[in-house]
């Protein structure tokens, strides 16, 4: 029998979780009526559908009704996101386009050779959203237990454990590079076309392993179809607090997210961004936002824009060695 309407059910369970939990939450990406003085674009560089769409368009749609001004979500989709990147680098730098980024924003510098834009030089950043941890999954026939029992069987097994992915170069793959380069492991990428491909194979065990965003990941672990391993961030969450970290199990300092945060074009006004920044600063801390957050394994991580500057520099750089060291490359 077929996985995918079980995969289906899992992703419309948790975006419709996403998009109730920041519908809530009046105003709490961008700003009030006194940060722009016109209608506000929003691009998602990502097609409708997606994570990344849903939050858009609920946060678009609530700042309508909350603040009174106009508010669009625009897809720009295409080359893994730099299509829409680099239209908002090149928008007027006035506060009126801004662009709902995600990790793929400082890891396309080092996969695509020829970019038309700076993803540091070419953004102001307005502030961080949050993020949402991978799981290390595998298939529950797989005879391992935990993250050491991983490492030891794959050791053993060379070559032999498959781990799947959205696509190459995507966060989840590139967590699974660093586990590699980190513990000296020998597994096979099979890159997807998406998550909900990837994760039917591992169900099925076409699959052995994988890094797989907690939004999905968690139900299909709370229902046996998918045995956890560890969590990728730097802490242990809330969603499954007795599993522990990649960090405190086998590799110290291992802090691997999918981000998401705002950015506006270089040169825009300082005022400007930090009424951006004020605004969503101010959503992110409501406890309607926080409490309805929490079953989709959403850390809320509001930023300054110069925290978020800094993030976002030491961001790119990791991949880069990453990435250069595994010799990733996109076509």
């Amino acid at each position: 029998m077929s996985t995918a309407p079980v995969v289906l059910r899992y992703l419309r369970r948790a975006g419709f979780a996403l998009a109730f939990g920041f519908a809530l939450a009046p105003g709490a990406l961008l700003a009030s009526e006194a940060c722009t003085a016109d209608t506000i674009t929003l691009v998602v560089p990502y097609a409708p559908g997606g994570v990344v769409d849903l939050v858009g368009r609920v946060v678009a749609d609530e700042l309508r009704t909350s603040v009174g001004q106009n508010v669009i979500v625009e897809n720009k989709a295409g080359a893994g996101s730099n299509i829409g990147t680099a239209a908002v680098a090149r928008a007027a730098p006035d506060g009126r386009t801004l662009i709902l980024a995600s990790a793929a924003h400082t890891i396309n510098p080092s996969l695509y050779k020829k970019l038309t834009f700076d993803a540091i030089k070419d953004f102001a950043p307005v502030g961080m959203v949050g993020s949402v941890p991978n799981l290390i999954v595998v298939n529950p026939e797989v005879p391992v237990n935990s993250m050491a029992e991983l490492i030891a069987y794959a050791k053993a097994n060379p070559g032999k454990i498959n781990f799947g992915s959205a696509g190459t170069g995507s966060s989840p793959h590139l967590a699974m590079e660093m586990l590699k380069a980190k513990t000296g492991i020998d597994m096979q990428h099979v890159p997807y076309q998406g998550q909900p491909q990837a994760t039917q194979d591992l169900i099925t065990n076409r699959i052995q392993a994988m890094a797989l965003t907690m939004t999905l990941a968690v139900p299909l672990v709370k229902d046996g179809k998918l045995k956890a391993l560890a969590v990728t961030s730097e802490k242990r969450s809330e969603a499954l607090p007795d599993l522990p970290t990649v960090a405190e199990t086998v590799v110290p300092g291992f802090n691997v997210v999918t981000y998401l945060a705002v950015l506006a074009p270089a040169g825009t006004p300082e005022k400007t961004i930090k009424c951006l920044n004020a605004a969503l600063v101010a959503g992110l801390a409501k406890p309607s936002v926080v409490e309805r957050m929490k079953p989709l394994s959403a850390i809320i991580a509001p930023s300054s824009p110069a925290e978020l500057a800094a993030f976002m520099v030491k961001d790119r750089d990791q991949w880069a060695e990453v990435i250069g060291a595994a010799g990733i490359t996109v076509q």
